[in-house]
Protein backbone atom coordinates (compact mmCIF):
# COMPACT_ATOMS: atom_id res chain seq x y z
CA UNK A 1 0.00 0.00 0.00
CA UNK A 2 1.28 3.46 -0.94
CA UNK A 3 1.93 5.75 2.02
CA UNK A 4 1.84 9.55 1.69
CA UNK A 5 4.10 11.30 4.17
CA UNK A 6 6.19 14.42 4.72
CA UNK A 7 9.60 14.25 3.10
CA UNK A 8 12.71 14.18 5.23
CA UNK A 9 16.31 15.03 4.49
CA UNK A 10 16.88 11.33 3.76
CA UNK A 11 14.52 11.67 0.75
CA UNK A 12 16.53 14.37 -1.06
CA UNK A 13 18.22 12.01 -3.53
CA UNK A 14 14.95 10.20 -4.34
CA UNK A 15 13.03 13.48 -4.77
CA UNK A 16 15.62 14.74 -7.26
CA UNK A 17 15.76 11.43 -9.15
CA UNK A 18 11.98 11.01 -9.46
CA UNK A 19 11.49 14.65 -10.43
CA UNK A 20 14.12 14.69 -13.15
CA UNK A 21 13.15 11.31 -14.63
CA UNK A 22 9.42 12.17 -14.63
CA UNK A 23 10.14 15.58 -16.17
CA UNK A 24 12.37 14.12 -18.90
CA UNK A 25 10.06 11.22 -19.78
CA UNK A 26 7.17 13.62 -20.18
CA UNK A 27 8.59 16.79 -21.69
CA UNK A 28 10.68 15.09 -24.35
CA UNK A 29 7.55 13.44 -25.72
CA UNK A 30 6.52 16.86 -27.10
CA UNK A 31 9.53 19.19 -26.78
CA UNK A 32 12.94 18.79 -28.45
CA UNK A 33 15.87 17.94 -26.19
CA UNK A 34 18.52 20.61 -26.54
CA UNK A 35 22.17 20.02 -25.62
CA UNK A 36 22.80 20.27 -21.88
CA UNK A 37 19.09 20.53 -21.01
CA UNK A 38 18.91 17.23 -19.14
CA UNK A 39 21.92 18.10 -16.95
CA UNK A 40 20.48 21.57 -16.29
CA UNK A 41 17.17 20.05 -15.14
CA UNK A 42 18.81 17.36 -13.01
CA UNK A 43 20.83 20.07 -11.24
CA UNK A 44 17.70 22.15 -10.68
CA UNK A 45 15.85 19.19 -9.14
CA UNK A 46 18.83 18.43 -6.86
CA UNK A 47 18.94 22.06 -5.70
CA UNK A 48 15.17 22.13 -5.16
CA UNK A 49 15.25 18.87 -3.19
CA UNK A 50 18.06 20.13 -0.94
CA UNK A 51 16.50 23.52 -0.27
CA UNK A 52 12.78 22.67 -0.21
CA UNK A 53 12.31 19.05 0.85
CA UNK A 54 10.36 20.35 3.87
CA UNK A 55 7.57 21.49 1.47
CA UNK A 56 7.29 18.05 -0.14
CA UNK A 57 4.93 15.13 0.36
CA UNK A 58 6.23 11.80 -0.90
CA UNK A 59 4.33 8.71 -2.00
CA UNK A 60 6.24 5.67 -0.82
CA UNK A 61 5.81 1.94 -1.25
CA UNK A 62 8.00 -0.08 1.08
CA UNK A 63 11.26 1.91 0.97
CA UNK A 64 10.85 3.34 -2.54
CA UNK A 65 9.69 6.90 -3.30
CA UNK A 66 7.25 6.59 -6.20
CA UNK A 67 6.31 10.24 -6.53
CA UNK A 68 6.10 13.56 -4.77
CA UNK A 69 4.27 16.85 -4.71
CA UNK A 70 5.06 20.25 -3.25
CA UNK A 71 3.46 23.48 -2.19
CA UNK A 72 6.58 25.67 -2.09
CA UNK A 73 4.81 28.72 -0.70
CA UNK A 74 2.49 26.70 1.56
CA UNK A 75 -0.50 28.46 0.02
CA UNK A 76 -3.23 27.37 -2.42
CA UNK A 77 -0.78 26.62 -5.26
CA UNK A 78 0.55 23.12 -5.98
CA UNK A 79 3.95 23.89 -7.45
CA UNK A 80 5.05 20.34 -8.23
CA UNK A 81 3.62 16.90 -8.86
CA UNK A 82 6.01 14.22 -10.16
CA UNK A 83 5.53 10.47 -10.45
CA UNK A 84 8.14 7.88 -11.39
CA UNK A 85 7.45 6.99 -15.05
CA UNK A 86 7.42 3.27 -14.15
CA UNK A 87 4.31 3.73 -11.99
CA UNK A 88 2.43 6.50 -13.79
CA UNK A 89 -1.24 5.69 -14.27
CA UNK A 90 -1.40 3.58 -11.10
CA UNK A 91 -3.00 6.15 -8.78
CA UNK A 92 0.15 7.62 -7.21
CA UNK A 93 -0.44 11.08 -8.71
CA UNK A 94 -4.11 11.03 -7.69
CA UNK A 95 -3.21 10.09 -4.12
CA UNK A 96 -0.65 12.88 -3.86
CA UNK A 97 -2.98 15.42 -5.46
CA UNK A 98 -5.85 14.56 -3.12
CA UNK A 99 -3.57 14.82 -0.08
CA UNK A 100 -2.27 18.22 -1.16
CA UNK A 101 -5.79 19.46 -1.90
CA UNK A 102 -6.87 18.33 1.59
CA UNK A 103 -3.93 20.24 3.11
CA UNK A 104 -4.89 23.35 1.16
CA UNK A 105 -8.50 23.01 2.33
CA UNK A 106 -7.30 22.43 5.93
CA UNK A 107 -5.25 25.66 5.68
CA UNK A 108 -8.50 27.53 5.01
CA UNK A 109 -8.37 28.00 1.24
CA UNK A 110 -11.52 27.49 -0.82
CA UNK A 111 -9.69 26.81 -4.09
CA UNK A 112 -6.52 25.04 -5.21
CA UNK A 113 -4.38 26.09 -8.16
CA UNK A 114 -1.99 24.14 -10.39
CA UNK A 115 -0.41 24.68 -13.81
CA UNK A 116 1.26 22.56 -16.47
CA UNK A 117 2.50 22.59 -20.04
CA UNK A 118 -0.51 22.89 -22.36
CA UNK A 119 0.65 19.78 -24.24
CA UNK A 120 0.90 17.68 -21.10
CA UNK A 121 -2.38 15.91 -21.81
CA UNK A 122 -1.80 13.18 -19.19
CA UNK A 123 -1.38 15.70 -16.38
CA UNK A 124 -4.31 17.81 -17.57
CA UNK A 125 -6.58 14.73 -17.61
CA UNK A 126 -5.41 13.75 -14.11
CA UNK A 127 -6.08 17.23 -12.77
CA UNK A 128 -9.50 17.36 -14.44
CA UNK A 129 -10.44 13.97 -12.93
CA UNK A 130 -9.58 15.43 -9.53
CA UNK A 131 -11.80 18.50 -10.04
CA UNK A 132 -9.54 21.05 -11.72
CA UNK A 133 -10.68 23.13 -14.69
CA UNK A 134 -8.58 25.16 -17.09
CA UNK A 135 -9.07 28.84 -16.34
CA UNK A 136 -6.29 30.32 -18.47
CA UNK A 137 -3.94 29.32 -21.24
CA UNK A 138 -1.04 31.25 -22.66
CA UNK A 139 2.69 31.78 -22.96
CA UNK A 140 4.90 31.59 -19.87
CA UNK A 141 8.67 31.55 -19.45
CA UNK A 142 10.08 28.11 -18.67
CA UNK A 143 13.37 28.26 -16.81
CA UNK A 144 14.04 24.57 -17.47
CA UNK A 145 13.41 24.85 -21.23
CA UNK A 146 14.86 28.37 -21.40
CA UNK A 147 12.06 29.70 -23.60
CA UNK A 148 8.39 30.61 -23.55
CA UNK A 149 5.99 27.68 -23.62
CA UNK A 150 2.23 27.37 -23.73
CA UNK A 151 0.94 26.73 -20.18
CA UNK A 152 -2.47 26.09 -18.70
CA UNK A 153 -3.52 27.43 -15.33
CA UNK A 154 -6.08 25.24 -13.55
CA UNK A 155 -8.36 25.80 -10.58
CA UNK A 156 -10.38 23.46 -8.34
CA UNK A 157 -13.11 24.38 -5.90
CA UNK A 158 -12.44 22.64 -2.60
CA UNK A 159 -15.35 21.03 -0.81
Amino acid sequence: MVVIRRATEADITAIAAVGSSAWASNIFSFEPELPGMRMHVEKAFREFARSSYNTVLVAQLEQRVLGWGAREENNDYISDLWVDPAVQGQGVGSSLLREMMAAIRHAGYLKARISTHARNIGAIRLYQREGFNIVEQGPEWSTSLEREIDKVQMLAELK
